[in-house]
């Protein structure tokens, strides 16, 4: 997991709910988007999350990927 992100589109294969942007980044085999962040005195702890876009027959649920502490 990382501890930097840009914008990017989830949710956009067919099947999957409307596109959307979010705070992420891109793999060769999917995206990975921050779900939560919280500042903890100096610390950022982010929560990682995958984006499972389901292809033809709907979307898979998205799912926790981590938390990293940066």
């Amino acid at each position: 997991m990382r501890c930097d992100w840009g914008t990017i589109t989830i949710n956009g294969n067919r099947g999957a709910e409307a596109p959307s942007r979010a705070s992420g980044h891109t793999h060769r085999t999917g995206n990975h988007y921050v779900g939560g962040y919280a500042n903890t005195g100096g610390n950022l702890v982010v929560d990682w999350y995958a984006d499972n876009n389901g292809g033809d027959d709907g979307d898979t649920r998205d799912s926790y990927y981590g938390t990293k502490i940066c």
